[in-house]
């Protein structure tokens, strides 16, 4: 079974930003109250402005003329006037010629007017301002920072970041962080940056920011599960490199962060591929003992875990030796998907391994019926009849047991096709199977592959037939083919001749 890596570099077009002209005032929030002289002409000028931009007019000359009126004043109202001077400045990133880095007589300064001003960091200055006498505006002033300006530059870091622009990414996160420092993005551009730099201590100072963050808000949930996977892969990574006593250490570390990480997901597939880390990890640790403590939740309570998590599962628990454990757990996962070749393959393989033959044959025909040209399959029977011999001390049944071992080894070493399913991922919409078609004979052979892909009930609910070859004698040829139907289970496939 394959997983694709976790990638969490990924652009904010989805995150949705309010319209800052049109902030909602929260409860006991009243940051300008009633106002005259200076402030109450700078917000005269405010209100011109914002119908301006309301209506894709120019509305610079406004705006200038309040922070000219209220930028060099520092004593009258300061919770107005910071509140409507935050405004003006991040409504003038909204007009043309405008950027974050600006002269200041762009914005209406006259007072070294051909100094540069950051205009993200004024616009911070004035709402820190705001949200120290009045911390009811924090919501409000939130609503301001994450402006359109502010996600243009963290799209900016992450394309950088996705493009292997380090220094840019960085760049682009900082500037962010200077107006909106609340919410993790800008903190998860510059930690992977710095894992891709390979400075963990750094990296990890930023992830830690990430999950502060992201706290247990649901809105950040995507990003703070990606950044608890980063943090455990560059963990994963480092043990693997350690040498000597480092190497029990490191992969502690990493076993606590992958702990962490999938007592917070519950993405079948993700846990499922945490277990395998963990599995390993465990052994890095010469701690192997403690595997079955990675399951002892799922296997208490297996109905409620999907059957990937269900199958790794149980694969753990035959690598810590526990077959017992692998067969209440693959038992399982064959009630989620009875069509699920690896739940049945497995299970197959311990009924083996707990000298239960007899279960392994219906296993073996199911096996065979979806999946009938690999001839491997042919081995589970071989096994079967093996463990059968083992059993019985009647020698016209041993030489039974003995003949039909033969054959079936002989089918599997000598079939003349051989199909290899890589690839079955199962999607909303969409359902793809990829692998190889194995010429085993000496001369080309060219082969149809019509597929049936079921349900739960084990109903078609797509087909599809697709020509592959001509492959040449002794050689392998891939294949794919895609169906736009999800809700699939399970597939089979009409034998190759």
């Amino acid at each position: 079974m394959n997983f694709l890596s976790m990638r969490r570099i990924t652009v904010l077009a989805s995150l949705v930003v309010a319209m800052p002209a049109v902030a909602q005032m929260p409860a006991g929030c009243d940051p300008i109250g009633s106002v005259s002289g200076a402030i109450g002409k700078a917000q005269f000028s405010m209100q011109r402005a914002v119908s301006a931009v309301q209506g894709n007019a120019n509305a610079t000359k406004d705006l200038q003329e309040v922070v000219k009126g209220l930028a060099d004043q520092q004593t009258d109202n300061p919770l107005a006037r910071n509140y409507i001077l935050g405004e003006a400045y991040i409504l003038l990133l909204t007009q043309p010629g405008i950027s974050i880095e600006s002269p200041r007589s762009a914005l209406g300064f006259t007072t070294n007017p051909t100094a540069t001003i950051n205009v993200f960091a004024a616009a911070d200055s004035a709402f820190n301002v705001v949200e120290k006498l009045a911390p009811a505006c924090v919501p409000l002033t939130n609503q301001w920072r994450q402006n359109k300006s502010w996600m243009n530059s963290l799209n900016a870091a992450f394309n950088a970041l996705n493009a292997g622009n380090l220094d840019s990414a960085t760049l682009y996160a900082n500037r962010a962080l200077l107006i909106e420092h609340r919410t993790p993005y800008a903190y998860s551009v510059l930690g992977s940056a710095a894992a891709q730099r390979k400075d963990l201590t750094t990296a990890n100072q930023y992830w830690e920011k990430v999950l502060a963050a992201a706290g247990t808000d649901s809105t950040y949930a995507d990003v703070k599960l990606r950044t608890m996977f980063e943090m455990a892969d560059v963990l994963s990574s480092a043990a693997s490199r350690a040498t000597g006593v480092d190497k029990a250490r490191s992969a502690k570390q990493a076993i606590a962060a992958w702990q962490s990480y999938m007592g917070a997901t519950n993405d079948d597939y993700r846990v499922a591929e945490t277990l395998d880390r963990l599995v390993t990890l465990y052994k890095v640790a010469g701690d192997s003992i403690s595997i079955p403590t990675i399951y002892a939740a799922i296997l208490a309570n297996p109905g409620k875990y999907g059957e990937n998590t269900l199958i790794h599962a149980g694969v753990a628990a035959t690598r810590a030796g526990k077959p017992r454990d692998a067969m209440m757990l693959l038992e399982a996962a064959r009630l989620a998907n009875p069509y699920s070749r690896d739940a049945l393959y497995n299970l197959a393989l311990t009924y083996f391994g707990t000298d239960q033959p007899a279960k392994m044959f219906p296993l073996v025909k199911a096996i065979t019926t979806m999946d009938p040209s690999n001839p491997e399959n042919q081995l589970l029977n071989a096994f079967a009849y093996q463990s059968l011999y083992k059993t019985t001390k009647d020698a016209k049944l041993k030489k039974i047991y003995t003949d039909s071992l033969i054959y079936f080894n002989n089918l599997a070493e000598n079939g003349p096709v051989k199909v290899t399913i890589t690839d079955f991922l199962r999607g909303d919409k969409e359902t793809t199977l990829g692998g190889t078609i194995e010429n085993r004979s000496a001369t080309p052979k060219s082969f149809s592959l019509a597929v049936e892909f079921v349900d739960k009930t084990g109903a078609v609910v797509g087909s599809q037939e697709i020509p592959v070859g001509p492959v040449a004698a002794k050689s392998a040829q891939k294949f794919k083919l895609t169906i736009p139907k999800g809700g699939v289970y399970g597939f089979r496939y009409k034998p190759l001749m």
